[in-house]
């Protein structure tokens, strides 16, 4: 009798175990530290004509910086005001962020065991937890490939939607600068007042342009051409949806990632006749490997840019070399793969 009831007490203590396992979030986060910049390059090209600049940050993120809105945009902060020092943020600058840089915010406003591991796996846990009913909810309507991350993805958009639109904002009043504000994984994405996302339906990889009044412009950037890591949760996009923007005297075009080598989106903006193209990037691996060469821009345009995502997120190295397109002249970086930079480019 004895034994029989002590194994169900074992039983139920590992059960209580693993349920606490599957719920406990962790600690609050440590923030009292300021976000670590990993700067190792600021480079200039050209010279300062009063046409207006564009300055590429590659931010070197970690996961403790997509804990609060108020650390993300704190670590964009300390690049910016580096930039600013140098005397390069000027009444036309346009800033350009990486590819996939608020993907991450899918983990904003989480306990410490998210930010703590080293596991992609093991992060995701606690965040589906977090959102257990919308999670469940987006894993049986929804018919993706990868269904776990696009269940994740569509559980957490509200919340990364809000984050950027508060951070993005923010940072283009505060600088008052043009701010093409990379791209990240978002449900429905559009750009409107009170939101990046609207609706229930697909995810897009997509990224919006701020103007200096903290405002969303046009509509948002959906990539055609997607990776090998996107195609299980993400949609394909149309060339012929690709906004343009108008910065000043320039007309400014956005490829993220492997559009600005693909044929049909690559004609489209020529046919749009823009002076300046801007690609956000990234490269995601789970092992180091050498950095990879920016997607060659000067068949499309006179002016250009590209920049890469750095860092290493929940054990997924970050790497890439930036390009920059000056005046039909190609620039290739030289900084290490796995460091931060910021580079500007006077424009005519």
């Amino acid at each position: 009798m004895f034994k029989r009831h002590f194994k169900k007490l074992i039983a139920l203590v590992a059960l209580l175990g693993a349920a606490f396992y599957l719920f406990w979030p962790g600690l609050s986060p440590d923030l009292s530290n300021p976000p670590r910049l990993y700067l190792s390059t600021i480079d200039s090209f050209g010279t300062d004509t009063g046409a207006g600049n564009v300055i590429g940050v590659e931010p070197f993120m970690e996961p403790l910086d997509y804990a609060t809105v108020g650390r993300f945009q704190a670590k964009l902060e300390g690049y910016l005001d580096r930039a600013r020092d140098e005397g390069w943020i000027g009444e036309n600058t346009i800033v350009l962020l990486p590819e996939h840089i608020g993907t991450g915010l899918a983990a904003v406003d989480q306990g410490s065991r998210v930010y703590d591991t080293n596991s992609l796996s093991n992060a995701k846990l606690p965040i589906i937890t977090h959102s257990l009913v919308d999670y469940f909810k987006n894993l049986f309507i929804f018919d993706d490939t990868d269904k776990t991350t696009a269940a994740l993805v569509r559980a957490r958009t509200r919340a990364s939607a809000d984050a950027q639109l508060a951070a993005y904002s923010s940072l283009a009043q505060k600088y008052g600068i043009t701010l093409m504000a990379g791209s990240s994984a978002l449900m429905t994405p559009g750009a409107y007042p009170d939101s990046l996302s609207y609706g229930h339906g697909p995810i897009f990889n997509a990224g919006f342009v701020f103007a200096p009044d903290g405002t969303a412009q046009v509509d948002a950037i959906r990539k055609v051409h997607l990776e090998p890591f996107e195609q299980g949760f993400t949609k394909q996009a149309w060339p012929d949806f690709l906004p343009v923007f108008q910065v000043g005297i320039h007309k400014l075009g956005v490829l993220i990632g492997a559009d600005s080598h693909e044929d049909d989106t690559t004609e489209f903006m020529k046919n749009q006749s823009i002076d300046l193209l801007l690609v956000p990037a990234v490269h995601y691996s789970k092992e180091p490997g050498a950095a990879l060469p920016a997607r060659s821009t000067e068949h499309i345009t006179r002016w250009g840019m590209t920049v890469f995502l750095k860092g290493n997120l929940w054990g997924i190295n970050l790497t890439g070399q930036a390009q920059i397109l000056e005046d039909g002249t190609v620039h290739t970086a030289k900084t290490g793969e796995n460091a931060a930079a910021i580079y500007n480019l006077w424009l005519k």
